[in-house]
């Protein structure tokens, strides 16, 4: 992995790592709290509209052409139990990862846990270039287009960036997978 990758990485889990969602603002005055709530509003909003698009139409729906409008060319995957998927000499990871709905999402169905989602936004001066989403999901056995039996409930870390005035994901971090026991 290059240093970047690296980086961006070490950033992403310190970021999820920190339950505390209060923040000291006492050095921001009202206003630009003001502005800046607004802001992140709205991009936590977008970033809410992406996930429901990737996961509840392009990974439950089984929808591939969705799924690749909304993942970066230059994608890059790590699952804490299904190994990471990068691109190779040959493959590029947003086609595999593409491919895999055809298979994955057959058993599968993915629930959000919207509470959970925060949203951090990446700026390079004034401009907004990206953005870091974290949050918690759960995973259930599906018949049909229908989730059946809660089977886990995991963590994730997205990196969206703008890329030719769209949004991409290029890198997921999923991990803290746990599975739940059903009393059924």
């Amino acid at each position: 992995m290059d240093k970047i990758t690296v980086g961006i990485v070490i950033m992403l889990i310190v970021l999820s790592c920190n339950r505390d969602s209060s923040k000291n603002y006492d050095s921001y005055p009202e206003k630009d709290l003001f502005q800046e709530s607004s802001r992140q509003n709205e991009l936590y909003k977008e970033l809410k509209v992406l996930d429901s698009l990737f996961f509840s139409v392009a990974y439950n729906q089984c929808d591939s052409i969705t799924g690749r409008k909304l993942i970066s060319k230059d994608f890059e995957f790590y699952h804490d139990q299904g190994g990471f998927l990068l691109d190779s000499a040959d493959v590029l990871a947003a086609d595999i990862i593409v491919e895999d709905f055809s298979w994955t999402c057959e058993g599968t169905f993915r629930k959000p846990v919207y509470e959970s989602f925060k949203v951090y936004p990446l700026h390079d001066g004034e401009q907004l270039y990206g953005a870091i989403q974290v949050g918690e999901h759960e995973f259930y056995d599906k018949e049909g287009e229908q989730p059946t039996a809660l089977r886990t409930r995991a963590r994730f870390i997205h990196l969206w960036m703008i890329e030719n005035d769209a949004w991409k994901l290029r890198r997921v971090l999923s991990f803290d997978h746990q599975k739940v026991q059903n009393t059924e």
